[in-house]
């Protein structure tokens, strides 16, 4: 399967996934990812096919500005029993780089296909459905960063 076709199914599958309060995302796909967000753009939740590496990454993004992304990854890293509980032990939560962090879980892969893409889309969902709630309740999400 092409990686754009992936990428449709991807979205289409998430959709159809999600609990009706969060099927309203925004997606847009750039090269090799897929970001999916609701009002802010810069707080996202990413697909990233790694094709050389077979790898894809499915995350939340948190690339606002610092003091956003500080303040978040501590709210999230202080509910990482919860977090882990609900993912599970792979999701990693960290800074990336110095300008921003993510809650990301690193997926295996052989051939893009649409079991693939089903797969992807489930944890995409199940990401979402635990993650998205929190972000909202924090501060930092309310205010528009």
């Amino acid at each position: 399967m092409r990686l754009q076709q992936f990428q449709i199914q991807l979205v289409e599958k998430t959709r159809r996934h999600l609990p009706r309060a969060l099927k309203d995302f925004e997606p847009r796909a750039f090269f090799t990812l897929v970001k999916v967000f609701y009002r802010q753009p810069k707080l996202h939740y990413e697909v990233w096919v790694r094709g050389k590496d077979r790898l894809i990454e499915v995350g939340l993004h948190l690339e606002a500005d610092p003091a956003t992304n500080d303040a978040l990854l501590a709210y999230f890293e202080s509910r990482a029993v919860e977090i882990h509980a609900a993912l599970g032990a792979r999701v990693e939560i960290e800074r990336w780089t110095h300008t921003w962090c993510r809650v990301h879980e690193i997926v295996p892969y052989e051939t893009l296909d649409t079991a693939l893409a089903e797969t992807v889309a489930k944890k995409l969902t199940r990401m979402i459905t635990i993650l998205q709630p929190m972000l909202e309740a924090t501060d930092e999400y309310a205010r528009g960063h």
